[in-house]
């Protein structure tokens, strides 16, 4: 997915922002088990490019998690600028209950250890369910 002119796209100074932004981007879930991933380097302004990954499985996979941090440090001098590192936002989507379930928790420690051993800021992980998007980290 492309943001149409991302360059007009409000800086994200605020969690407020970052979920405002994951509602418009990502929404209320209509696919089951996706992850989106966000790029925002550091002047706060997402990268055009938003990334899906589809049909996860529904407890998080070791070896999985560790491409991910690969991919994620290997952007992670693309996104730093003269005021800052750059992050990512990460979003679960799936269908089913709009509660968190044990499997939501599981996933979001899974991203944030992937975060954490690229060595990426991790502006939230967020939960899309037909219920729309919520934080979850």
């Amino acid at each position: 997915m492309t943001i149409p002119n991302p360059t007009d796209a409000p800086v994200l100074l605020t969690d407020a922002d970052v979920l405002d932004r994951v509602r418009a981007l990502v929404g209320r879930a209509c696919t089951d088990r996706q992850l989106w991933i966000m790029f925002v380097d550091g002047d706060g302004r997402q990268a055009p490019v938003v990334m899906p990954i589809a049909d996860l499985p529904r407890h998080p996979e070791p070896g999985g998690l560790a491409g991910l941090a690969g991919v994620l440090g290997g952007l992670r001098d693309e996104l730093a600028t003269d005021l800052g590192p750059g992050s990512v936002i990460l979003t679960l989507e799936r269908l089913g209950p709009d509660r968190t379930l044990p499997q939501d928790r599981d996933w979001a420690q899974a991203l944030t250890d992937a975060c954490i051993a690229a060595a990426v800021e991790l502006r939230g992980i967020f939960l899309s369910t037909r219920g729309g998007a919520r934080r979850l980290l």
